[in-house]
């Protein structure tokens, strides 16, 4: 009845090789299982500060752009010529990007500023405010605390100056370090309506009488009576990096094409 019974005395067991052997393989295992978790950890939290970082400096391009596209925007009421626009006034009005406090860039030049100040019609009036619902704005890089600024209040501010008015940080100084804001007007352009006109320009360094060349009018001076037509198309990069983790950056670039184009008549 109990014939295939087996004694204790013939059972086998794990011998001690076996058993550190397998703890080994254990252990590897573990260890690898381990590797992979605290690398998907650190994979994620790099990607959390990298996502929060390119969050915050898209939303402020995206302020910026939409502002900018603005600039020159003028109710009309009484539909008067383009050229009169009050909200496109040099040395007062008109879009101007600066290179430091003073100085302004050229349209035309492939230069970088700091600073750029503008104005448009917020209210729809048709006249330029300087009280109560101020319209003069601007955006600008401070090198001393790493913020982008908005000027607020800026009636003190046209556009020959970007020290002067109220302006406050748009960026948080607690949350990210802004290493860089630029604004460049390199692809703008502008055209002579009233050229070719049959003679020569005394600013062309072309002789060729009626030179085509001649319409553009950053390359040739127009001449008194001609009506140009300028095209803005602001290139503005923006780069930062985050404050808890420098070595976090990000770098961004859009171009704003102003939708309102600056109609002179040259005198």
């Amino acid at each position: 009845m109990f014939k295939n019974i087996k004694p204790l005395s013939s059972s086998k067991g794990f011998t001690l090789i076996e058993l550190l052997l397998s703890m080994v393989f254990g252990l590897i295992v573990l260890s690898g299982v381990i590797y992979v978790y605290l690398a998907v950890i650190v994979s994620s939290s790099e990607t959390l500060k990298s996502t929060k970082l390119n969050t915050q400096l898209m939303t402020m391009m995206s302020i910026m752009v939409n502002d900018v596209r603005r600039a020159g925007f003028w109710g009309n009421p009484d539909a008067l010529p383009s050229a009169d626009n009050p909200f496109n006034v040099d040395n007062d009005t008109l879009l101007t990007i600066f290179s430091n406090a003073t100085a302004s860039v050229d349209e035309n030049t492939n230069t970088d500023g700091y600073c750029l100040l503008f104005s448009y019609d917020k209210n729809g009036d048709g006249s330029v405010d300087a009280a109560g619902d101020v319209e003069y704005f601007g955006f600008r890089f401070s090198r001393s605390d790493g913020t982008v600024e908005m000027a607020v209040n800026s009636a003190q501010v046209p556009a020959i100056t970007c020290s002067g008015g109220t302006w406050f940080p748009l960026s948080d100084p607690d949350l990210i370090e802004i290493t860089s804001l630029t604004f460049n007007p390199a692809e703008s352009a502008c055209v002579n309506s009233s050229e070719p006109d049959g003679f020569d320009s005394a600013s062309d360094a072309d002789s060729t009488v009626d030179d085509v060349g001649e319409k553009d009018c950053y390359t040739v001076a127009p001449t008194a009576g001609h009506i140009t037509v300028e095209t803005r198309e602001i290139l503005i990069t923006l780069t930062g990096r985050l404050k808890s983790d420098s070595e976090v950056t990000a770098k961004i670039k859009q171009t704003v094409r102003v939708r309102n184009d600056v109609v002179r008549v040259r005198a």
